[in-house]
């Protein structure tokens, strides 16, 4: 949902690093992290998994060489302690690519159920077609999962929020003594603890 959202999606290109887009949904004010799926950007997701109440994980369902590397980096983000629980829409995309997994075997592929059910997630599954439709057009798949996922975040909004807060605060705590740490060791980079 970025600002690339308004463009014609034939002339877009994969997110390479990420964006940021603030956007009133119904009566959420709602602020979506594009954040691009490479590995060498993978590192900097983390930094954004306290401030999240849910996640949108897109899937290309046409690149089945991948499925097992999107597997793989799912089932790394929903067992992180400040993700796990959260809602997920999966976005199923490009499914007007010849050859794309349909529903079921993207679940399969996935081990969608298997890996709900381990982090106790609401998650919904739409498959979709971002070149369906732009802007105001968009697919009606991506509207349907958007409002899913919205209305399950609203119906935990108290819990989900708390748990943002504090997740956040240590989050920060962690920033600053790492800032402060760097500042006395010369730059050495230590990992966050969760």
């Amino acid at each position: 949902m970025s600002s690339k959202a308004l463009e014609n999606p034939v002339n877009v290109a994969p997110t390479v690093g990420f964006s940021k887009v603030d956007l009133k949904r119904g009566k959420f004010q709602v602020t979506i992290f594009d954040l691009g799926g490479g590995k060498r950007i993978r590192g900097i997701w983390e930094n954004y998994y306290s401030e999240s109440h849910g996640v949108v994980f897109v899937v290309d369902s046409s690149d089945i060489q991948r499925i097992h590397e999107t597997r793989a980096t799912m089932a790394e983000v929903l067992r992180h302690p400040r993700i796990a629980g959260k809602p997920v829409l999966v976005l199923a995309n490009k499914q007007d690519q010849e050859g794309a997994l349909p529903e079921a075997d993207i679940i399969e592929s996935l081990s969608l159920e298997k890996l709900i059910n381990e982090q106790k997630c609401r998650c919904q599954l739409e498959p979709c077609s971002a070149v369906l439709g732009y802007g105001r057009t968009v697919d009606k798949s991506i509207r349907r999962g958007l409002k899913w996922l919205l209305s399950n975040i609203a119906e935990d909004y108290e819990a989900i929020s708390e748990r943002v807060q504090r997740d956040t605060a240590k989050q920060r705590a962690w920033e600053e003594q790492d800032r402060k740490e760097r500042a006395n060791t010369g730059g050495e980079v230590r990992k966050p603890c969760v």
